[in-house]
């Protein structure tokens, strides 16, 4: 009973153990999703008749540069798009978009990791 107390307590022990850092790929990877899912947000809120100018002033709270520049050129193409075009399919109009926006900053030469919340 012993044995199988110390092995349950060496399990649980293991999977604890501190995660391998990330590479800063693997990191560019995951700010990038987070693009993307603030291009489904902007999506939703364009869906749901938030005005630009309000999308834009609360992207110009953004401090970091980088982030300030995909979520800039995010709301610029997301209200561009026609209302018709959004409105079909709304679901699909999201998801195409945030799939768009991953790709396109996972695309983006970097040389350093901006500073941000994940979304």
């Amino acid at each position: 009973m012993k044995k199988l107390l110390a092995l349950s307590v060496l399990i649980a022990l293991a999977g604890c153990a501190e995660k391998k850092p990330l590479t800063p790929e693997e990191q560019w990877q995951g700010y990038c999703r987070s693009v993307g899912n603030a291009a489904r947000t902007i999506m939703l809120d364009r869906q749901n008749a938030i005005p630009k100018a309000q999308a834009v002033e609360h992207a110009s709270k953004i401090e970091d540069e980088t982030t300030k520049k995909f979520i800039i050129s995010i709301i610029d193409e997301v209200y561009a798009l026609p209302e018709a075009s959004i409105k079909g399919d709304v679901e699909a109009s999201r998801e195409k978009i945030r799939s768009e926006f991953t790709e396109k900053c996972i695309a983006t030469p970097h040389d350093q990791m901006p500073d941000y919340k994940p979304f």
